[in-house]
């Protein structure tokens, strides 16, 4: 072994036979098809609705009743189930109820009729069947680099993981904490007493619900009689499951911690949980709906609790007069200590308690999975440490190495403009000001801080020009979106030749905070006011990208700045500006977001790219990212599925880059390669397509597009995929099917079995790199590190890591561990969770900070030739994440994946189709 190498120990480890533990198969009989379908018809009869039974409700009384995991299949509306597997065998007597129950609950009989003696046929099909008790690992298939088994397996192997994690209590902080699991294969502390808790000033006036900022904005403080000391809580979760990596023969068991911010009110929740009479029982993870105070147990939810309470003999809840939805009185009241019934936060906010657990915590976590599971964690080697070539750089916020340097009129030209124009667009003077003084510092003009005329162009410097507008109408929130376009319209300096005109634009207030103020002030009856009906940034970004204007919006600061003490005088006026700009963050974040979207590109990028072992011949660089428009959760969707799919490509021109994208043709307009600029515009003034990643021509189209691009280039091309979006869509991007062999006509299982399969050879790429993030729970978490010398002998490492390492047992699969810049900082927040867990903290500002924790990028290199090593692909991977066009630290993605995912994010509709509960799960 080489001297000195450094391995990672992540939050995952290696199963047996013994640890995935046994399940129950109950194979249903044929005739149970008619019964099902006699009972969908019977539901919909009475229900009206066209979708299919809620097999999930059944699911969750099973889970909760038997503390057992539960998976039927298939459940799709041709074939209904034929296989129910349960990892604990209930008695048949309970197995019966529980389906009857939630046939009564299904059908909608009133709760005075619903009893055990209801006469299903159904239920006595379940009940006939008698089970077969497996080893679940005889139910994995295991190939030289590759695992793989049916959803049932990975489902029950989850949830035995969870109880076998739950059984020993975690030792953190001094002291033992117990662990609860829930219906969703999750443990979580539920016991009051370690759950984390601060104090927090709630302003309980009308006019003191405005927005989270008023605490740091007012500059007198309210009336003491305003203000109102509150108890927070917060609960460690930690998500167990079954998962596999790229390449590894080995199934594992991942944990995924997170920080669950407990709500004091029942509106807007999402997501909750509820505790059983028996502490042996496991938490009822259940689902939310409605808006405000009309939130109620989403439908599934509904129907397996109105089954569980009675087949437990637990007490009925006692609804309110206005519940119709089954929810307790007592759960309408989430205030005071945390009671049987808890709720998440339903949206990120300001909260007495920060999100994520800290580096302490998740050693702690390392260290409970190795002594449960009896296995060494799952390792990687370090192969590369120097990531950081050629990073962006700033001074006070300004990217002087792109905007100073001296060919920048050539960057320009590669993005397709020779100058650029900022139309600047405001309501406010203070916005005005501000944007003038960020736009004469990043263009090197400080002379013009203080002062510029009124829609009249402006010379800048650095090959920019800039105009200056209030359009307040345009600008504001409200229902008058109808006028917005003839407003666009006669906006000043919308066209220039050969220039790439940007919008940045003001925007007052995020969405979701501003429709709570509107419907505070209007106090409407109903509570359902829709705030991105009201919101004018999509339709503002719409309309100028009707003219080919991008669009780039800056809020207003929410605190004032606090002024620097000057460590020095400084050099030169420009740099005066900038000491004096330099705590505007959000301000400089927007203007170098702005030049992003331009598409310019420092030549920079050839030095991250070809510097040590990393790609020596110069190929060009493409990303493809994928995102399904799901709208809003729990609505019955009743419009055509849709699919945002972006291809971007970075091309060597000379010694510079050219940033494309793709927009596939559609009924809104025609296809093709465009410069990045204009495909931005041309996405953003078009709907999303319609389509789904199961559309048997989406393969073709993306290989019609790599084609498109391929033939006019004169070197090769890498193309990077997002594995968590793009997986479904090619067989081999799979982790299942890494041993599976194409056929001649480079097919598997019917479809291409990678992007570029179906095309000629001299239009492939040349290798295909498949990265996916910790984000995705498969991916687990970096959290120990040990130096290992020449003898084999283990000490610490740092604590911390941004390199590069290969997982132990592959070729082909690389974790690049990731260090948030956050950890980089100099205040005491920055080593927040390095040395204790919050159990251990009683500093209330500190509790209130975001404690992080490393996260990590898995790089997989699917194809790539057969006489090179996997190495120089992956380094020039992680290389490209530490290369964004405008952000200074790594992303999750390389550079081509990042912009597409940008693009995505940048078009009007992305917003509206986040599920409620993105930011709930988030920490």
């Amino acid at each position: 072994m080489p001297s000195n190498d450094t391995r990672m120990s992540m939050l995952a480890a290696p199963l047996t036979s013994t640890l995935m533990g046994t399940a129950w198969l109950y194979r249903l009989p044929e005739k149970i098809e008619h019964e099902w379908n006699k009972l969908r018809a019977i539901y919909r009869g009475k229900t009206g609705s066209r979708a299919n039974l809620p097999y999930a409700g059944l699911l969750m009384v099973l889970r909760a009743s038997g503390a057992t995991s539960a998976s039927l299949s298939p459940t799709s509306k041709k074939n209904p189930p034929e296989f129910l597997a349960l990892s604990r065998r209930p008695p048949t007597a309970q197995l019966r109820a529980a389906v009857a129950l939630w046939e009564q609950a299904l059908l909608q009989t009133p709760s005075d009729e619903i009893s055990l003696a209801y006469s299903s046929p159904l239920a006595d099909l379940f009940a006939s069947v008698e089970p077969e008790q497996v080893a679940i690992w005889d139910h994995v298939r295991f190939g030289p680099h590759a695992v793989d088994a049916d959803g049932w397996a990975w489902d029950a192997a989850g949830w035995n993981l969870a109880s076998l994690v739950a059984k020993t209590d975690l030792r953190v902080d001094g002291r033992t904490v117990p662990l609860r699991p829930d219906t969703a294969n999750n443990v979580m502390v539920w016991d009051t007493e370690h759950l984390w808790s601060n104090n927090w000033l709630d302003v309980r006036t009308a006019k003191d619900k405005k927005n989270d900022s008023l605490k740091s904005t007012a500059e007198e403080p309210p009336e003491p009689e305003e203000w109102k000391i509150r108890r927070h809580y917060a609960a460690l979760r930690v998500e167990v499951a079954m998962k596999s990596l790229h390449s590894l023969p080995v199934p594992l068991v991942v944990m995924t911690p997170r920080v669950s911010r407990l709500s004091n009110q029942i509106n807007g929740a999402r997501t909750a949980w509820w505790a059983p009479r028996s502490p042996s029982r496991p938490l009822l993870c259940v689902n939310l709906g409605g808006k405000g105070k009309y939130t109620h147990l989403e439908h599934t939810s509904r129907l397996a609790l109105d089954a569980w309470v009675r087949l437990m003999d637990e007490p009925v809840f006692p609804r309110a007069p206005e519940d119709t939805e089954f929810l307790p009185v007592g759960a309408l009241d989430l205030s005071g200590e945390p009671g049987n019934f808890r709720a998440l936060i339903p949206f990120s906010k300001s909260f007495p308690i920060g999100k994520g657990v800290g580096l302490h915590t998740v050693t702690a976590l390392a260290d409970h999975l190795s002594t449960v599971t009896g296995q060494d964690l799952v390792h990687g080697t370090q192969v590369a440490k120097v990531l950081s070539v050629a990073a962006r750089k700033t001074e006070h916020g300004r990217d002087a190495t792109l905007l100073d340097d001296t060919d920048l009129r050539g960057i320009m030209a590669a993005a397709g403009c020779s100058k650029l124009r900022v139309l600047a667009l405001y309501e406010h003077q203070e916005m005005r000001t501000r944007m003038q003084r960020l736009l004469a510092y990043h263009f090197n003009r400080p002379d013009l801080a203080d002062g510029m005329p009124e829609d009249e162009v402006v010379q800048l410097g650095c090959h920019a020009e800039v105009l200056l507008h209030r359009a307040p109408q345009l600008l504001s929130h409200g229902d008058h979106h109808d006028l917005r376009g003839a407003l666009a319209d006669s906006l000043p300096g919308l066209e220039a030749k050969d220039t790439g005109v940007l919008a940045l634009v003001e925007t007052e207030y995020d969405a979701k905070e501003w429709g709570r103020q509107r419907r505070a002030a209007r106090r409407e009856e109903d509570g359902a006011v829709d705030p991105y009906v009201l919101d004018a940034k999509p339709e503002v970004s719409r309309h100028l990208a009707r003219h080919g204007m991008i669009a780039q919006f800056l809020t207003p600061e929410t605190r004032k700045r606090r002024s620097k003490k000057k460590e020095r005088e400084p050099a030169s006026p420009l740099e005066a500006l900038g000491m004096e700009l330099a705590a505007d963050f959000p301000g400089h974040n927007a203007i170098g977001d702005m030049l992003r979207s331009v598409g310019m590109v420092h030549p920079r990028l050839t030095r991250t790219i070809s510097t040590g072992n990393g790609l020596k011949d110069r190929v060009a660089h493409l990303g493809l990212h994928m995102r399904a428009q799901l709208g809003e959760k729990h609505v019955n969707r009743t419009e055509e599925p849709k699919l945002m799919w972006v291809l971007t490509a970075f091309v060597p021109v000379g010694e510079h880059w050219k940033a494309l994208a793709y927009l596939p043709a559609g009924r809104s307009g025609s296809g093709g390669w465009f410069n990045y600029a204009r495909g931005q515009s041309l996405s953003r003034s078009r709907p999303i397509p319609e389509g789904s990643r199961g559309d048997d021509m989406l393969p073709r189209r993306i290989d019609h597009a790599l084609y498109e691009l391929s033939r006019h280039l004169e070197c090769g091309y890498v193309l990077y995929v997002s594995g968590d979006s793009t997986r479904p869509v090619w067989p081999l991007l799979a982790n299942k099917n890494a041993d599976l062999h194409p056929d001649d006509n480079c097919l598997a299982h019917g479809r291409p079995a990678l992007p570029g399969a179906t095309l000629a050879p001299e239009h492939r790429p040349q290798a295909v790199i498949r990265t996916t993030s910790s984000a995705d729970p498969s991916i687990p978490l970096p959290a120990l590190f040990h130096e290992i010398d020449e003898d084999g002998n283990v000490s610490d490492g740092d604590k911390t890591s941004n390199a590069l390492f290969q997982l132990d047992g592959t070729k082909t699969t690389f974790v690049m561990s990731r260090r948030p810049q956050q950890m980089d900082g100099k205040t005491p927040s920055a080593k927040s969770g390095r040395m204790q867990g919050r159990w251990a903290c009683n500093d209330k500002e500190q509790q209130a900070e975001t404690w992080y924790n490393l996260t990590a990028t898995e790089i997989a290199v699917i194809q790539h030739p057969d006489s090179e090593d996997a190495l120089p692909y992956a380094l020039t991977t992680a290389r490209l994440c530490n290369h964004a066009l405008a952000w200074e630290h790594r992303t999750r993605h390389p550079l081509p994946i990042h912009a597409a995912i940008q693009m995505d994010k940048d078009h009007p509709e992305y917003r509206r189709t986040i599920d409620w509960d993105t930011d709930e799960t988030a920490g």
